[in-house]
């Protein structure tokens, strides 16, 4: 009795070409351009947005930190890690409600358009 439950087939669906194409042959096909996608939409470096961090400096540092400041003689962050610690401590001094998230697109950004430091590890 099948209780009007439809058993699984045995049989391979078949192309249009009529070769038999096994499910997993279409899984994978799926999963590949699933990954695909994501990949091609995925920011920067680890997550980090770039044109949201351009956005945000733009509208809340751009003000008082021209770009002259980044290209001074003595730079301050010798570091992707100090530029980080930099960013925080001035979101904080002036109360910027940014998420960690936040504060890293624009570490990215700094560091793809001024300081250009290696990938961290």
């Amino acid at each position: 009795m099948n209780y009007g439950i439809p058993r699984p087939s045995n049989r391979t669906p078949q192309s249009p070409v009529g070769k038999p194409q096994p499910y997993f042959a279409r899984s994978a096909a799926c999963g590949i351009f699933i990954m695909a996608a994501f990949a091609a939409s995925a920011p920067s470096s680890f997550g980090a947005d770039v044109t949201r961090g351009r956005a945000l400096y733009e509208n809340h540092c751009e003000y008082c930190h021209t770009p002259k400041i980044h290209s001074r003689a003595n730079k301050l962050p010798m570091t992707k890690h100090e530029v980080r610690l930099i960013v925080d401590d001035w979101r904080r001094q002036i109360n910027l409600g940014w998420t960690p998230e936040e504060v890293e697109d624009v570490v990215e950004y700094l560091n793809v358009t001024r300081y250009k430091f290696a990938p961290e590890r």
